[in-house]
């Protein structure tokens, strides 16, 4: 293959990178699971807290019945008017002034910013709307709870039914606020059955308005359009979210849901990802600690992929490492036409003589190319699998979260502190190592063979050999920025696979030639 050829394929290989990854692999998560999201992130003014004694009624008109809830406090959020926010006059030990936000904070927020936009807020009038969806979507979930057709329900939080097993039911059914569980989209049962209701019997000054109705939703789709880690083989709670920065529940995901998201998702995300969710809950059930059973599933997530990319490629691979070995041959021609830059005769005849070269030693210089074609989708479906995995979002390693990026790991608020678990210094010292090992592997090759070059005593300088080495080099130097680049700006997971993947890739080329040469020493 030409140099410029080479040059305009690793061009296009690099845009489609950068394309690739805007669009990538399609998200795993159902309705459910970003209802879920979005619940952990605003889940409404009402607090509900264990207390011997105390009583909570839920008269819920839409479905005629009333709830009764016993050792159980209920606490509305007040707005304060000075500040514009909703907040509780209790105290919470997360916070030491009194008047603290709470589970309101990022709802507080969307007011503030579409105070800024001039929109109409929700105010004191507005905490009647606000409660009462409150109680829908409790009665909804206490409906799922302790399924009955009776009109009286009642829940009494003791020792069979204690008060954190009551939290963790809410937090499973809490998707009840914005889809029914038929999966439909998005905010349809918010919409379709609270609004509409609490329209026609509130006042005008207690419901919300339509604008900001409308903010709220954008404001909120645009967090959990963000949120890709949904495919797991197993239902149960990943991550920190929200307020509480608790975990919320991810629906299980099969292969067939797979096949329906997309081609590549069946074929090869989904076998990643279940490959990655496998072992890191074989390490987990062995004592592993969630970070440490997450990067070992990765380590070997990644020699897996390897090792049959290599079973693939193997014939490219050999054909590659007979180019480096055959590079003082090639050198010696390209020194007999010092003037191929400028004659096209010259040029012609080099060209030819590589050819006869290559094809005389059963070489195609296009594998390099399939190794690249084949290479691009493994890459793309490698990043959406270690992207969506809802097992990385549990534990961390050194403070370091893997689902986190390494940019937001080493730029949020407290990660070169004690009380950030130093996640910035782990970010920075994987994305060092990421890096260098990445340079090694890429340039490797070209090192091995500038040194076999150096083996030839040169007739003179041939402008052509310079011309088109600089270009490669410059295309290298490209590439290895672009794999930098998106090792600091994708999740730390990735970092650690293109770590693991150089230092295999390193150790491939130094066996390949290794063996290479002695099998020439052996010919001579």
């Amino acid at each position: 293959m030409k140099r410029k050829t080479k040059i305009a394929f690793g061009s296009i290989f690099a845009i489609c990178a950068l394309v690739g990854l805007s669009s990538c692999t399609k998200s795993f998560c159902t309705s459910i699971d970003s209802a879920r999201l979005l619940y952990s992130l605003d889940p409404g003014i009402t607090k509900y807290t264990f207390s011997e004694g105390d009583v909570v009624t839920i008269d819920d008109p839409l479905t005629g019945k009333f709830y009764t809830i016993t050792n159980c406090k209920k606490e509305v959020a007040q707005f304060d008017t000075t500040l514009n926010k909703f907040v509780y006059d209790s105290p919470d030990p997360l916070f030491p002034d009194l008047k603290v936000q709470g589970q309101c904070e990022i709802f507080n927020t969307v007011i503030a910013n579409a105070s800024g936009q001039g929109i109409f807020t929700p105010n004191e009038l507005s905490i009647k709307y606000l409660s009462t969806v409150d109680e829908l979507v409790l009665g909804d979930i206490i409906d799922r709870i302790v399924p009955t057709t009776d009109l009286i329900v009642t829940i009494e939080l003791n020792d069979e039914f204690d008060f954190n097993a009551f939290t963790d039911q809410i937090s499973y059914y809490s998707y009840l606020k914005y889809v029914s569980t038929n999966d439909d989209m998005l905010w349809v049962r918010w919409l379709n059955r609270y609004n509409e209701y609490l329209t026609n019997v509130l006042t005008p000054d207690e419901i919300l308005s339509s604008d900001f109705i409308q903010f709220y939703r954008e404001s909120l789709n645009q967090t959990a359009a963000a949120y890709r880690t949904c495919q797991t083989t197993e239902e149960k709670k990943y991550g920190t979210y929200g307020y509480s920065n608790e975990g919320i529940y991810v629906e299980a995901k099969s292969w067939k849901y797979a096949w329906n998201q997309g081609f590549f998702e069946g074929l090869l995300v989904y076998p990643i990802g279940w490959v990655i969710d496998s072992i890191a809950i074989g390490f987990n059930n062995m004592g592993a600690t969630a970070g440490i059973a997450a990067l070992l599933s990765i380590f070997f997530v990644t020699l897996i992929i390897r090792l049959l990319m290599m079973l693939a490629t193997i014939k490219q691979t050999t054909g590659n490492a007979k180019m480096t070995e055959l590079q003082p041959q090639v050198t010696k021609i390209q020194n007999k036409y010092p003037n191929a830059n400028t004659n096209q005769y010259e040029k012609q005849r080099m060209a030819q003589e590589i050819n006869d070269l290559y094809k005389k030693n059963k070489i195609n210089p296009l594998s390099t190319l399939l190794v690249l074609i084949i290479q691009f989708p493994v890459f793309i479906c490698v990043w959406g699998a270690l992207s969506g995995s809802s097992i990385l979002t549990n534990g961390s390693v050194l403070g370091l979260n893997l689902s986190d990026s390494i940019k937001d790991a080493m730029f949020r608020s407290g990660a070169w502190t004690a009380a950030g678990n130093y996640a910035g210094v782990t970010a920075f010292f994987l994305f060092l190592l990421m890096a260098v090992a990445q340079t090694v592997s890429m340039l490797l090759p070209q090192w091995m063979q500038k040194r076999k070059a150096k083996q030839v005593a040169k007739l003179g300088k041939n402008p052509t050999q310079n011309s088109q080495d600089k270009k490669m080099k410059w295309i290298t130097y490209i590439m290895l920025a672009l794999i930098i680049f998106m090792g600091f700006s994708l999740v730390s997971a990735m970092g650690v696979y293109w770590f693991v993947g150089a230092i295999i890739s390193i150790a491939q080329t130094l066996i390949t030639q290794s063996i290479m040469a002695k099998k020439a020493k052996k010919k001579n």
